[in-house]
């Protein structure tokens, strides 16, 4: 029983090194992480954010995996630009296999109608990765009965290794009042993640999709209801979807956020049940529930993933995002399209 239980235990460690190495961190809330989303959000708010998101996964092992990222962008509308920095920290696994990451992003804003906007956007940025070896067990450390609590003769054994790579990322976004589309691709040069000398381990590319529809009950569609005031709260059903495909694996996050000014819920599905990638087993990952509130340009949402997939045992997944939006004193001239994407704050009239 105890051998198996250790396989067991391999046998996860090895899966999620394995995601590690060949797929993105997911963020649930990924409509505010919108410059991780797509460098086509960068500028999409009314005027300069600042945010952070912090995930953490799995509790129910030694070692969770922890993510955090810092972020900004500005809307320079005289130029029909959007400017972004973002930092992403990740560390995964017992081996604490580490990324840091900083970005710059670009979007511009092209008018192809009067409802439609396009905002194409180009990220680029520097990554550094780490892994420490001296915390992992190396099998000449176990035996039948479990470790053996020798040390190991492995070369690894008390080593740190460092990569550092240039990773650039290319997306775009189309909405109007009330619906969104967006594509990107991350990682579009496969920057080598290998730590030794010699070996090759490509980033794969990621691409992904990402829209929805706000269906206003009250307040907040500028252009359907006329007599709109600010003092009107906003009622609205927001549905959206995102998909990812990253060397091997797809997944599909579909769900809806509901709108009561200061207030908002949500709850999606998170997997893809034909897609039994190479384990035989259904898609199936996670419902994620989010609750939030806005409140004088802060956003704040926190949201728990309820596993389905065999990694339930793994334990719970939280995630908080802050966002605080700089009200604009003044305006020159009429302000131009923003996206209509799930946020609580409305534009500013």
């Amino acid at each position: 029983m105890k051998m198996g239980k250790i396989l067991l235990s391999l046998s996860c460690c090895l899966l999620l090194f394995d995601a590690a190495i060949g797929q993105d961190v997911q963020l649930s809330q990924y409509y505010n992480a919108p410059l991780y989303l797509n460098p086509g959000f960068t500028g999409t708010g009314d005027n300069t954010r600042v945010g952070m998101n912090y995930r953490t996964q799995w509790r129910g092992i030694d070692k969770p995996f922890n993510t955090v990222s810092l972020w900004a962008d500005h809307n320079i509308e005289s130029y029909n630009s959007g400017i972004g920095l973002m930092y992403f920290r990740d560390e995964q696994g017992s081996s604490r296999l580490t990324t840091n990451e900083v970005d710059l992003l670009y979007s511009y804003s092209i008018n192809v109608s009067d409802n439609w906007v396009i905002k194409p956007g180009l990220q680029g940025g520097i990554v550094a990765r780490d892994a420490n070896y001296a915390s992992l067990l190396f099998a000449d450390q176990l035996s039948a009965n479990g470790a053996t609590g020798g040390a190991t003769s492995d070369p690894l054994a008390g080593t740190a290794k460092t990569k550092v790579y240039g990773d650039f990322s290319a997306g775009g976004i189309a909405f109007n009042d009330n619906a969104w589309f967006g594509l990107s691709f991350n990682h579009i040069n496969r920057p080598n993640q290998a730590f030794f000398a010699g070996d090759y381990l490509p980033l794969p590319v990621k691409f992904s999709a990402q829209g929805g529809y706000k269906f206003y009950l009250s307040g907040g569609g500028v252009s359907k209801y006329k007599n709109y005031k600010n003092s009107d709260p906003e009622i609205s059903i927001t549905p959206t979807f995102l998909f990812k495909q990253q060397g091997v694996y797809n997944q599909l996050d579909i769900g809806a956020y509901l709108t009561y000014e200061p207030l908002m819920v949500g709850l999606w599905y998170r997997g893809l049940p034909v897609d039994k990638h190479a384990t035989g087993l259904a898609g199936n990952e996670a419902l994620v529930f989010m609750l939030g509130g806005y409140y004088e340009g802060f956003t704040l949402g926190y949201s728990y993933d309820y596993t389905i997939s065999q990694l339930k045992g793994a334990g719970s997944v939280h995630e908080l995002s802050l966002i605080y939006e700089f009200k604009p004193i003044k305006y020159k001239k009429a302000r131009g399209k923003s996206a209509p994407c799930p946020k609580f704050n409305r534009r500013y009239q």
